[in-house]
């Protein structure tokens, strides 16, 4: 209610009692008069205490409005993407007066690149301090209220100081049954207004904040890309140094780009901070950073143990003293194998001491000791380098005195190697009429020498070729190396042969593994056509073939003699056949016991012995499932009337003879078959029983049918009384 309203009320109460003072016809006095006057009073007080309330109520809805307000204009206000007021920091501050109203990092959540707080918490803490802008109307009290239950920090206000208000105390809700004047300003029509705009207030920054977050988007390939399968790849194209100072220079480039990125940035009321973004960008580029240095590393690592091996291998040669031609020829090789290898060697160098520094760019921890061997790589090889000139001068040296020994050594040579091959000729390898064992054990010995006087034969070339002397040639030494070369690759063979095959001989019988022998004899086969087409008319040859091919061509016997089918009436047979005796029950019965038999002599008789023996095998084991089968077999009987159990059940009984008859059929194939002769007398008895007892089923049925039949003919009539033992029994 306004002041005029109240005025006009207390005006038409005033004019009321007027009315009525003046139509009392009895007088006034001085008790009346007091109770006027306190009553005036007492509305003078509520005029005053609505006028007061009335202008409570506008000073909180101005003070709402007035922050709202002033929240929808700081926010709305704020500039938007790349304008408004940032903290830089090459200034060292605030480029502007105004800070922003809200401060968010743009940070790296693998595979996005956002913003934390989001969008979403902002709204979030946007209507949160709506709400507590309303809210402070809940703790303020509508007049003409108790007050004593008041907070008494709050009743005591207007002696304190801004400062000291307890705000939430102001926030909490009133005890029950005491009004405040939320309701009247939550539903302000303005007041509603300024909440719905700052409810809805964030969306309208969403597409400047994801404009701003997709510029990072050109550095998702740190994080998109598998690191090591990228690597890979890139090894697997056999770089060279500088395609490693290209990445060295291209993830450099991303971390001065990186660098340049601002502090922050400000769109529209939120200022953005980049530093959680650089760091995270930076660590990416890092780990890539640390793969390709880690295999830069280990390529040229690998390189430097190379020459580094290379260096000590060659050093040692060299530092060996020359005192024979032995020596000189080592020596001569050593510096030949350095100066092939020289150049390559130096051009070596430089990139892998490039490459180590490399790494610093790389950012890869190398172990101190590795540094040391780099360090001392290039010291090393010139090392080496005067080494080998210092040993080219001493073979210069020496050479007077070892060429006249040379000359001495030659000559005698040659007369060594004469003798050889005289001895060769007749006492050698190939020699006719000797045992393939015989020439193997000539060959081991010449083998020797010849390896002995080969050795020889290096060292005086090295030492004709190192003082500029014409090579002597020794063509029958030579046609005896590839002699021996031969006889190598085939009394190898041979040996390797005899060797497996004996042993094959030495295997319990129980233990044969047919399949394994088959297969190595295959292996020996291929090998054995694989020789040279010179060596197959050599007695060596022939003989190695024919162990190989009987052996082999046993196999299948061997096979079918192991077979469980396998009786002792069927070794006696074999035994017949090849007049050889068979211990099958010695513990110590081995394949050699088999092999003494002449078995490829008689290889059809004992295969027709062996398929015997699986077909007799069949036989038995049909002829026991018949045998088993009707061991056990029952006739089944009903009972007849009063009588008991007299009548063969006719189902079962049918069942019966149905199975007689399959059963019949079996024993008259096994009777038919040529193999069955152990079993044939055995089969002949089974046929006659299971023959009777169809017989006798068949005839029983008949019988007992026809006896049910007449039964009470018997039992009743005429016939019964001229009957009457027959009736009874």
């Amino acid at each position: 209610m306004d002041q005029n309203s109240i005025q006009s009320g207390q005006t038409s109460d005033t004019s009321s009692e007027g009315n009525d003072s003046n139509t009392t016809p009895e007088p006034e006095n001085s008790e009346d008069q007091d109770s006027t006057d306190e009553q005036s009073i007492l509305e003078a007080c509520d005029e005053l205490k609505d006028f007061f309330n009335n202008r409570l109520v506008e000073s909180l809805l101005k003070a709402t409005r007035h922050s709202l307000d002033t929240m929808r204009r700081r926010f709305f206000s704020s500039g938007r993407r790349g304008g408004g007021s940032h903290f830089d920091e090459g200034v060292g501050g605030w480029n502007d007066s105004r800070v922003p109203f809200f401060v968010a990092d743009i940070t790296l959540c693998i595979p996005n690149v956002v913003m934390q707080p989001g969008l979403d918490d902002i709204q979030q803490a946007l209507n949160k301090a709506t709400q507590r802008t309303l809210d402070i109307s809940k703790g303020v009290y509508q007049w003409g209220q108790d007050r004593e239950e008041q907070n008494p920090n709050t009743g005591n206000s207007r002696h304190m100081n801004v400062t000291e208000i307890d705000v939430g105390a102001l926030l909490k809700a009133p005890p029950v049954g005491k009004k405040n004047f939320y309701k009247s300003i939550a539903e302000n029509k303005d007041v509603t207004k300024y909440v719905m705009m700052m409810s809805s207030a964030i969306s309208t920054l969403k597409a400047d904040v994801l404009e701003s977050l997709q510029r990072y988007s050109d550095y998702s390939f740190l994080w998109e890309k598998d690191r090591q399968e990228a690597v890979t790849e890139f090894i697997s194209t056999d770089p060279i140094l500088s395609e490693y100072k290209a990445k060295v220079a291209m993830f450099t480039k991303l971390e001065d780009n990186i660098d340049d990125i601002q502090a922050s940035e400000v769109v529209g009321p939120i200022e953005l901070f980049t530093e959680k973004l650089k760091l995270a960008l930076r660590v990416e580029i890092k780990a890539w950073k640390l793969l390709f240095g880690k295999e830069l590393n280990n390529n040229f690592r690998i390189k430097m143990d190379e020459v580094l091996s290379f260096v000590d291998d060659y050093s040692k040669r060299l530092a060996r003293p020359i005192r024979d031609l032995q020596d000189v020829r080592e020596s001569m090789g050593a510096l030949a194998d350095i100066r092939n290898n020289q150049i390559h060697l130096d051009m070596s160098l430089g990139p892998i001491e490039e490459s180590y520094a490399i790494l610093n760019d790389f950012e890869v921890t190398v172990p101190k000791e590795e540094n040391d061997r780099v360090d001392s790589l290039r010291y090393s090889f010139q090392k080496l380098m005067r080494s080998a000139n210092h040993v080219q001068d001493e073979l210069v040296r020496v050479q007077p005195g070892f060429k006249s020994e040379l000359l001495t050594s030659v000559e005698t040579f040659h007369k060594d190697a004469a003798d050889f091959a005289e001895n060769y000729d007749v006492d050698g390898p190939m020699c006719e009429g000797i045992s393939p064992n015989e020439a193997n054990d000539r060959l081991q010995v010449f083998q020797s020498q010849f390896d002995e006087l080969y050795n020889k034969y290096g060292i005086y070339s090295a030492g004709e070729q190192l003082f500029g002397l014409p090579v002597t040639d020794y063509p029958t030494l030579m046609k005896i190396k590839k002699e021996l070369g031969l006889l190598q690759k085939l009394y190898g063979l041979y040996s390797s042969v005899m060797s497996v095959i004996n042993g094959y001989y030495d295997i319990l019988w129980t233990e044969v593994d047919i399949e394994k022998i088959n297969t190595e004899l295959n292996d020996l086969q291929n090998r054995c056509r694989r020789l040279p087409k010179a060596l197959k008319d050599w007695q060596a040859f022939i003989e190695l073939k024919k162990k190989i091919d009987d052996f082999s061509e046993s196999c299948p016997l061997l096979e079918l003699m192991a077979n469980k089918a396998m009786k002792d009436r069927h070794w006696e047979r074999i035994a017949k056949l090849t007049g050889h005796t068979f211990d099958l029950d010695s513990e110590n019965f081995m394949l050699r016991d088999i092999m003494k038999a002449p078995l490829l002599k008689y290889k059809e008789d004992i295969e027709d012995v062996c398929i015997s023996a699986v077909k007799e095998k069949d036989i038995e084991a049909k002829l026991s499932q018949v045998v088993n089968d009707w061991n056990g077999r029952t006739l089944s009987f009903a009972n007849f009337k009063t009588r008991g159990e007299l009548l063969l059940k006719g189902g079962e009984t049918a069942e019966i003879i149905t199975f007689l008859e399959d059963s019949l059929m079996v024993l008259s194939s096994l009777l038919s078959n040529r193999y069955n002769a152990p079993f044939k007398k055995t089969i002949q008895e089974w046929v006659a029983k299971l023959s009777n007892t169809t017989d006798i089923l068949e005839n029983w049925l008949v019988v007992q049918n026809l006896w049910v039949y007449l039964e009470a003919v018997f039992v009743g009539g005429d016939i019964a009384k001229q009957l009457p033992q027959v009736n009874k029994t």
